[in-house]
């Protein structure tokens, strides 16, 4: 199949920031009487901060999702790319590939913490958590993606790294690859359309 769009999460797929963002998140949890390790919440990251809550049973839900995002903007600096995302997307770009973000961040977010990332924030389509009522899991996002930028969805792929991801594009029935580089180990993507091991992976399989 001749891919012309590419969606991609952000965090874990595009950037290494799942493990800062847990032990950030476990310890203002901790500060509300929650005994929930880091490893836990890591194993939740890529749902919205409050679903991840929600997940988790944890009350002040809005209190302590204000709170990670002051406290994740301090870790900002503390972000870079996995290697070999940046020829990737430089190469798809290249190819004439129309790429774009579907994140669990919200637009503050996506604008306080990813300035240092222009290769994101300057994409032809952004979708950010606060662009629909439903998340991933729910194909929400991606529908909404498809909706307002005109895309064909035997066309598209979604790239992430997280089963929420992968569940996202099946509601969505939509092509998904697997960001194997940024998963844990123990996620079961035997059910993803692609499985690259590598960036370099994934540019060889979308411009074959």
């Amino acid at each position: 199949m001749t891919y012309k769009n590419v969606l991609f999460d952000v965090d874990n797929t595009l950037i290494d920031s799942a493990t800062i963002a847990a032990n950030v998140l476990h310890k203002i949890i901790a500060e509300y009487g929650h005994d929930v390790s880091a490893a836990t919440v890591r194993g939740l990251v890529g749902l919205p901060t409050d679903k991840i809550l929600q997940h988790l049973n944890v009350n002040h839900i809005e209190e302590i999702s204000q709170k990670f995002t002051v406290a994740i903007g301090t870790h900002k600096n503390e972000l870079d790319f996995f290697a070999g995302i940046q020829p990737l997307l430089s190469e798809l770009k290249s190819a004439g590939l129309n790429t774009g973000i579907v994140t669990s961040r919200t637009a503050a977010e996506v604008d306080s913490d990813l300035g240092a990332f222009p290769e994101i924030t300057t994409s032809n389509i952004i979708v950010t958590a606060d662009k629909t009522t439903e998340h991933k899991p729910s194909g929400a996002p991606l529908e909404y993606a498809v909706r307002q930028h005109h895309l064909v969805k035997a066309e598209t792929i979604y790239v992430g790294d997280t089963i929420y991801d992968m569940q996202a594009a099946q509601n969505a029935q939509m092509a998904f690859a697997s960001a194997t580089w940024g998963a844990l180990p123990t996620t079961d993507f035997s059910a993803a359309t692609l499985r690259p091991q590598q960036p370099s992976d994934l540019l060889e399989m979308l411009t074959a």
